[in-house]
C-alpha cells in the first residue's frame, strides 16, 4: 500500500476532541459590505445563473470515466421530476433509466471485499469496495444502492478464472437520490451467467445521527471525552457507509479491512486474521486489519466498530468464545451479561438444532445508540443499559431487561441472520420469533422469574391495545421505501408477531412448534425465507393433520383481531366473533379495510369444575355452540391469555366471573386474573361494557398478591388517572386507587427482599402509594431521599425509582440539583436512566423547561435519551403543555438529530400527546402536523389523533359514571 492509498489526516488520540464539521461549517455568521459592493455582488450572481440555466438547458451530462483516469464523483442534490410523467430524474437532470424502488434481480452479489479508513478527527472516511457478481441475464447495467457517498473511481472488469479481465467502457452513470441508487451502464452487455466485479473508491463521513457509520463518545474516569466509531446498518443505511446491494434478499460474504490508529482497536462481524502497520504519520502508527471472511449475510447485519474498549470473555459448551467489549472502567458491569449469553448460545444450539455457525460472537456496549440492541452477526451492538449491569446499584428491573435484550439478540443469530426474510414485509418473521423466543430462553435459565408470565404483560397486552387502533397494519405489510420500512418497526412486527406464535405453540404443543422450527431453520439456512415457508414446516411438524398456512394467514394478513362473545342460552354457549376495534366508527377510515374479517380462533377455556384443565375449541370462521358442563357456574375463555383475542361475556357473564374473583381468585391463575383485568378495561374503554364492570371487579385486587394482575390493573388505572386529571373524579379515583393497594402495601413494605416478582411488585404498589399520595408513603420516600442526599445514606436499588422521583417531586431545587449532579457523575447507566426519569418528576415549571432544553445538547443528555425525557415530562401534569411545546418549537433539531427516517420521530410524538383528552388538544396536533411532513413517523401521527379520539370518547361516555360510581363506595 503507498501512502496516498492511506488517509493524510491522523486519528484522534484520546487525548484530542472530534471535530463536529457540521458545527463548524454552520457557526453563526454576520456578513457587512457596502451598497456599491453588494450591487456588484449581485450582478455577479444574476450572471451566474443566467450562465448555470444556459448549462442546464443545452449542455449534455458527463459520462463515466476508468478507474485510473478523472474522478467524476457523484453526489448531488434531487433533481425535480418530470411533472405527472412517472419519470425519475437523476441529480444532474438526466432521465435515470431504472424506475423500482427495489433492485433489479438479475443482479446478485457474491463477495465483498471492503476497505474503510476513518479518520475520528476530521470525521472523514476513505474507502474502496470490489464487489463481485454475477448476472442472471444479459444486462448494459447495473443499479446498486449508494447515500451521501463521492465515488471517485469505479470500473467494471469480468471475472475469468477467478481474475479479474480487462474493464468495461462506463458509458453512464447517474444517481436518483430518492431511492438512494446509482445506475451504472457499460458499452456492450454483461452476459448471461458470467461473473464480473464492480470496484469503487469512495469518500464519505462519519455520521452524527445514531445510523450507518456514526460518532460516539464517552467520558473517561479522567474526565475527557474519547471517541469511538460504531455502526447501524437495520434496516436501509448500510449504503450510507459503502455502495452495496442493500436489500436482505441479496447476501453475499464480506472481506472486511480497516485502517485504524495504534491507540484503538477494531472489531468486525469475523474474527481478526491479519494486523500489519501500514504508515507513519507524526510518528504516529497507522494500522490495517484485516478479517476473516465472513459466511454469506444480508447488508443490513455487517458491523464494524474503531475503539479504545476493554474486554472480557468467555466460551461455550462447543469452543465458540463470547466476548464482552465495554468502555474502560465499567468492565465489572459485564459480567451478567457475559454468564447470560454462554448460557443462552448453549441453550440455543440444542432448541435451535442447528450449530452457531461462527468462530466468536462478541457483544459490545455503545454509548450512544438508538435502538435497544442491534443483532449483526458476530458483532451484536447495544445500548449501555441493555448490556450493564451492577448487582449492587441495578434493580431487579434493569437486571431483567438485560437478559431479556441479550436473549432477543441471541435468538437474532438463528431467526434473521442465519434464515432471513427475503424483503421487510416479513420483518416479522425476525422480530417475532426474536421477540418470542427471548422469553421462552430467559425462561429456562431463569426459571423463578416466571417469564411465560410476563409475556402476557409485556407483549400480548401492548400488541393488543395497539392493534385495536384503526391506523394499525397487518403484521405482513407492503413496504418499499426506507421510510415506509422504518415504521413497521413498532409493537405489531414484534410483539404482536410474538403473541400469535405463542398462540400457536398452544395450539401445536412445544415440541411439535420446535420441531418445525428446527426444519425450517435446517431447510433455509444461509438462505432467504418467506411466511409461507415457515407454515409448510410447521404443516410438516403435524403430519399435515394441521393446516397452519390456512390458520395462519388469518393473523398476519388481516390488520386487527377478533372480539369473542360469548352468550349462555339454556346451558348452550354460543361463541360468536367480530372485529375489534376501540372505536367502531373509524372502520371505514381503515387503511387495510375488510368489510367482514374472520379469524381461525383457538378458543381455550376452562371451568369452575376443574380450573386446572383446559379444553380447546376451534372457531372455525363462523360462531361455535358447545354445551355448559352440568353444575357450572362460570367459564372463563382465553386461558392465560395465550389467545390474540378478546372476550366479551354477555348476559350475566361477568358478574360470574367478578363473584369468583371477590370469593377464590386462587382458582384462576395470575395470568388468568390479569386477563379478566385487561379485558374489562379495554372493553369499557370501547364503550361495549359499563365502567362500572372494570370498577367492581377490580374490588378483589384487595386480595391480590401476585406482580402480573397488579401491574395489568395499575397501567389501566394510570390511564384513567391521566385522562380525568383536573376532573372531580380524578380524586375519588385516587382514592379508591389508594383503598385497594393498602393491604398490599402494607405487605410488601419497604425492604428491599423477597424473589424477583416480589422486588418488581414492590416498586410498582410503592409507586402508586405515592401517586395516589398515601401520607406514610411519601413521608418514607422523601425521607430517604434527603437522608441520601445530605448524608450520602444508600437507597436499595430497587426503591431507587420511587424514591428519586418522590424526593425531586416534593424536594423542589435542591432535590432536582443533587439528582442532576448525581447523573453527571454515575457511570452506572441504569442509575443514569433512573436520575432521568426522576427529574421529570419536578414540580416547578421552569425546572422542567430547564429540563427539555438539556435535551438539545449532546453534551449533556445524550440523543437517545430525549424520548424518555420527553415522556416523563409529559406524563407529569406540570410539564404536559411544556413537553408539547418543546416539540413544536425544536421539531426540526429534532429531526436533525435523528433523521427524517428514524423510527424515533414517531415515538416522540406518540411520548408527548399520548395523555392528551381534549377537542383543542386534537386540533392543535392535527393543525401543526397537518402541515409537516414528518416521515416514518406518519402511523406513530395517526396512532396517537386516534388516541387522543378515544380519550375524548372516553370521557364523554364514562366520567358521569365513573365519578357516580366512586361516590357510592367510597362513602
Amino acid at each position: 500500500m503507498n501512502e496516498h492509498e492511506v488517509d493524510d489526516v491522523a486519528f484522534l488520540t484520546g487525548e484530542s476532541a472530534a471535530v463536529n464539521k457540521r458545527v463548524l461549517y454552520e457557526r453563526d455568521r454576520i456578513a457587512v459590505c457596502s451598497q456599491t459592493r453588494a450591487l456588484v455582488v449581485a450582478l455577479f450572481v444574476f450572471v451566474g445563473l443566467f450562465v448555470v440555466a444556459l448549462l442546464i438547458a443545452f449542455a449534455t451530462p458527463l459520462n463515466g470515466c476508468s478507474f485510473l483516469h478523472g474522478s467524476n464523483e457523484i453526489l448531488g442534490e434531487p433533481f425535480p421530476e418530470g411533472e405527472d410523467s412517472g419519470q425519475f430524474i437523476s441529480s444532474t437532470g438526466e432521465l435515470f433509466p431504472w424506475n423500482s424502488s427495489r433492485l433489479p434481480s438479475f443482479v446478485l452479489p457474491r463477495r465483498y471485499t471492503i476497505q474503510i479508513h476513518p479518520n475520528l478527527t476530521t470525521l472523514d472516511v476513505n474507502g474502496w469496495v470490489v464487489i463481485q457478481f454475477e448476472v442472471t441475464q444479459d444486462t448494459p447495467f447495473i443499479v446498486f444502492h449508494s447515500r451521501n457517498i463521492k465515488i471517485l473511481e469505479k470500473w467494471v472488469k469480468e471475472e475469468i478464472d477467478g481474475k479479474p479481465g480487462d474493464p468495461h467502457n462506463i458509458s453512464k452513470l447517474l444517481e436518483y437520490i430518492p431511492h438512494q441508487q446509482i445506475y451504472l451502464e457499460v458499452e456492450g452487455s454483461l452476459l448471461q451467467g458470467r461473473n464480473y466485479s464492480l470496484g469503487i473508491k469512495f469518500n464519505t463521513n462519519i455520521s452524527q445521527e445514531l445510523e450507518g457509520f456514526y460518532l460516539s463518545s464517552y467520558v473517561n474516569s479522567h474526565g475527557e471525552r474519547r471517541y469511538l466509531a460504531t455502526t447501524h446498518f437495520e434496516p436501509t443505511y448500510a449504503r450510507s457507509a459503502f455502495p452495496c446491494f442493500d436489500e436482505p434478499q441479496f447476501k453475499a460474504t464480506f472481506k472486511m479491512i480497516i485502517i485504524r490508529n495504534q491507540m484503538h482497536k477494531s472489531l468486525f462481524n469475523m474474527p481478526i486474521q491479519k494486523i500489519e502497520t501500514v504508515f507513519y504519520w507524526y510518528n504516529m502508527e497507522l494500522w490495517r486489519d484485516e478479517f476473516q471472511e465472513s459466511v454469506e449475510m444480508s447488508t443490513y447485519l455487517v458491523a464494524f466498530v474503531v475503539c479504545d474498549y476493554e474486554y472480557i470473555y468467555n466460551k461455550t459448551n462447543k469452543d465458540v468464545e463470547v466476548s464482552i467489549h465495554t468502555p474502560p472502567g465499567l468492565l465489572n458491569q459485564a459480567s451478567f451479561a457475559l454468564q447470560t449469553a454462554v448460557q443462552l448460545m448453549d441453550y440455543y444450539d440444542e432448541f435451535f438444532g442447528v450449530p452457531y455457525p461462527l468462530p466468536k460472537q462478541d457483544l459490545i456496549a455503545i454509548p450512544d445508540f438508538g435502538a435497544g440492541a442491534m443483532e449483526n452477526w458476530g458483532l451484536i451492538t447495544y445500548r449501555e443499559t441493555s448490556i450493564l449491569y451492577d448487582k449492587n446499584e441495578s434493580s431487579s428491573t434493569a437486571h431483567q431487561w438485560v437478559a431479556v435484550v441479550v436473549a432477543h439478540e441471541l435468538a437474532h443469530q438463528w431467526f434473521g441472520n442465519l434464515v432471513t426474510m427475503k424483503w421487510w414485509n416479513d420483518l416479522w418473521l425476525n422480530e417475532g420469533f426474536a421477540s418470542f423466543v427471548e422469553y421462552v430462553g430467559v425462561d429456562h435459565i431463569q426459571p423463578e422469574w416466571k417469564m411465560m408470565e410476563q409475556f402476557v404483560l409485556e407483549k400480548t397486552q401492548p400488541a393488543l391495545a395497539l392493534d385495536a387502533l384503526a391506523s394499525s397494519h397487518p403484521i405482513s405489510v407492503e413496504v418499499h421505501d426506507p421510510r415506509e420500512i422504518e415504521a413497521i418497526f413498532d409493537t405489531i412486527s414484534y410483539s404482536k408477531g410474538a403473541a400469535i406464535l405463542y398462540m400457536m405453540e398452544t395450539v401445536l404443543g412445544q415440541e411439535v412448534l420446535r420441531q418445525g422450527l428446527r426444519d425450517y431453520l435446517n431447510e433455509y439456512k444461509f438462505r432467504n425465507a418467506e411466511t409461507d415457508d415457515l407454515w409448510r414446516a410447521l404443516s410438516k411438524s403435524t403430519n399435515d393433520t394441521i393446516e397452519v398456512k390456512k390458520i395462519m394467514e388469518t393473523w398476519t394478513q388481516q390488520m386487527g383481531f377478533p372480539l369473542v362473545r360469548i352468550r349462555l342460552e339454556n346451558r348452550t354457549l354460543k361463541a360468536v366473533q367480530e372485529k375489534f376495534l376501540l372505536n367502531p366508527a373509524e372502520n371505514d377510515t381503515v387503511e387495510y379495510h375488510e368489510s367482514h374479517p374472520k379469524w381461525y380462533i383457538p378458543l381455550s377455556y376452562i371451568t369452575d369444575l376443574d380450573p386446572k384443565a383446559m379444553k380447546l375449541a376451534w372457531m372455525n370462521m363462523s360462531e361455535v355452540e358447545f354445551e355448559m358442563p352440568f353444575r357450572s357456574t362460570w367459564v372463563k375463555f382465553n386461558v392465560n391469555q395465550t389467545g390474540f383475542y378478546r372476550v366479551q361475556y354477555e348476559g350475566q357473564g361477568w358478574n360470574a366471573l367478578i363473584n369468583v374473583l371477590r370469593s377464590d381468585p386462587q382458582s384462576l391463575s395470575p395470568t388468568d386474573r390479569a386477563s379478566l383485568i385487561d379485558d374489562a378495561f379495554t372493553l369499557c374503554k370501547a364503550g361495549i361494557i359499563s365502567a362500572s364492570i372494570p370498577l367492581e371487579l377490580s374490588q378483589y385486587l384487595l386480595k391480590e398478591t401476585e406482580y402480573v394482575p397488579w401491574a395489568t390493573a395499575l397501567e389501566h388505572f394510570r390511564t384513567w388517572s391521566k385522562i380525568l386529571y383536573e376532573r372531580a373524579a380524578h380524586r375519588l379515583l385516587l382514592q379508591f386507587m389508594l383503598k385497594l393497594i393498602q393491604p398490599v402495601y402494607e405487605t410488601v413494605g419497604w425492604m428491599d427482599t423477597g424473589s424477583h416478582l416480589d422486588k418488581l411488585l414492590r416498586g410498582d404498589i410503592l409507586a402508586a402509594a405515592i401517586h395516589c399520595e398515601n401520607k406514610e408513603a411519601v413521608q418514607e420516600a422523601t425521607n430517604r431521599f434527603n437522608n441520601w442526599m445530605q448524608n450520602q445514606e444508600r437507597v436499595p436499588p430497587n426503591l431507587r425509582e420511587v424514591v428519586y422521583s418522590a424526593g425531586v417531586k416534593y424536594g423542589g431545587v435542591t432535590a432536582w440539583d443533587h439528582c442532576w449532579s448525581q447523573y453527571n457523575q454515575t457511570v452506572v447507566p441504569s442509575e443514569k436512566k433512573l436520575l432521568l426519569k426522576a427529574m421529570g418528576a419536578a414540580v416547578d415549571p421552569w425546572l422542567l423547561q430547564q429540563y427539555l432544553k438539556a435535551c438539545l445538547e449532546r453534551e449533556s443528555i445524550r440523543p437517545q435519551d430525549v424520548r424518555t425525557v420527553l415522556a416523563v415530562v409529559s406524563a407529569n401534569p406540570n410539564g404536559r403543555l411544556l413537553a408539547w411545546r418543546h416539540l413544536r418549537a425544536h421539531w426540526v433539531t429534532l429531526q436533525n438529530m435523528f433523521g427524517e427516517g428514524s423510527f424515533t420521530m414517531g415515538s416522540l410524538i406518540t411520548a408527548v400527546v399520548a395523555h392528551f383528552s381534549s377537542e383543542f388538544d386534537y386540533e392543535e396536533v392535527s393543525n401543526y402536523f397537518g402541515g409537516l411532513d414528518v416521515g416514518s413517523g406518519t402511523r406513530a401521527l395517526n396512532q396517537s389523533l386516534e388516541t387522543i379520539r378515544l380519550n375524548i370518547r372516553w370521557l364523554q361516555n364514562n366520567e358521569k359514571t365513573v365519578e357516580d360510581w366512586l361516590r357510592r363506595h367510597l362513602r
